[in-house]
């Protein structure tokens, strides 16, 4: 039993969480690889040529960063086109896999560019497209990465895949002094009706992680559109106040179950909220911990349902 697991170019949220699983699975004694998306095409021959073309382009880009590390056109590549958000996992540059391979695709994939026979669809996001019968297969085997993502028709029994992957030498505070101003997050709130005609701070959705975690130990509070990212947590961990903007009409139970519990965030800037946050700020690394030991439990488990649907004769 192999595992190929389809990843995004960009390194978002759940391209990163895509990495960690290929790295969680190679650790664990199984064979798995990323391989980065091409253009999709219905027509095979097609989608190898972009496979191979892709790859050719990432030697280019990848040689002339080596070759010229200081130079201001490399430096994008280095968290970019090229590099993997998680280090030390194997990569798969061609679209062949066989029938003892389980292909990987999250949510956003749609059909099967790989033409894999065993497929698992992990929604790491709302599925987006629940009236599109055509976007899975019927035999695919479904996770969600956490139970509000979940689409019951899709996933009846709720399985559960939560891989959490956290640098804790990166997301840290810095600043224990003085603190002004304020920042943003968009990112999944883009298409809310809500977003404000100016920004009075900086939109940290696309600099580099450094950068977020400077201008995090720098303002005072920061003010998030996406009402699911972790980086509601990593902005308290930073010692910057996060203020998840609530959708119109609604609060915190709208967005987190009631056994759930998220220190350090304020949903919606009630004094109420505030006081908690500013609370429970120091409990969110706590949380964050609890969240790492329960990985190797989480991977097993996955590794055991998959092995049990897709290669029933060999589960014990």
């Amino acid at each position: 039993m192999k595992f190929v697991l389809y990843s995004g170019k960009q390194n978002w949220g759940g391209t990163i969480v895509v990495t960690y699983l290929c790295q969680l699975l190679e650790k664990n004694g199984y064979k798995a690889s990323i391989f980065r998306e091409a253009k999709s095409s219905d027509n095979r021959i097609r989608f190898i040529y972009n496979c191979i073309k892709r790859q050719l382009l990432d030697t280019l880009i990848w040689s002339y960063v080596r070759l010229f590390p200081n130079s201001p056109k490399s430096q994008p590549y280095y968290k970019g086109y090229v590099d993997l958000p998680v280090k030390g996992c194997q990569r798969k540059y061609l679209p062949f896999v066989d029938d003892d391979t389980i292909v990987v695709y999250p949510e956003i994939v749609r059909g099967n560019p790989l033409h894999a026979k065993q497929v698992v669809r992990w929604l790491l996001y709302y599925n987006r497209f629940p009236d599109d019968n055509t976007w899975y297969g019927s035999r695919d085997l479904f996770f969600s990465y956490r139970e509000q993502f979940n689409d019951l028709r899709l996933n009846p029994t709720g399985r559960i895949l939560k891989i959490f992957h956290f640098d804790k030498e990166l997301y840290k505070r810095t600043n224990y002094g003085k603190r002004s101003g304020v920042c943003y997050f968009i990112r999944k709130g883009e298409a809310r009706s809500d977003l404000p005609m100016h920004f009075d701070g900086p939109i940290l959705d696309h600099l580099k992680e450094p950068e977020k975690v400077r201008i995090l130990n720098e303002c005072e509070r920061c003010y998030i559109y996406d009402t699911q990212t972790f980086y509601a947590s990593i902005a308290a961990l930073c010692g910057c106040l996060p203020i998840v903007v609530v959708e119109p009409g609604k609060t915190r139970q709208d967005y987190i179950k009631p056994d759930d519990y998220v220190p350090g965030v304020a949903y919606g800037e009630t004094e109420e909220e505030v006081r908690f946050a500013m609370r429970t700020q120091d409990e969110v690394r706590q949380e964050i911990q609890k969240l790492l030991d329960e990985n190797e439990k989480n991977i097993k488990e996955f590794v055991s349902t998959c092995k049990a649907y897709f290669f029933p004769e060999t589960a014990s």
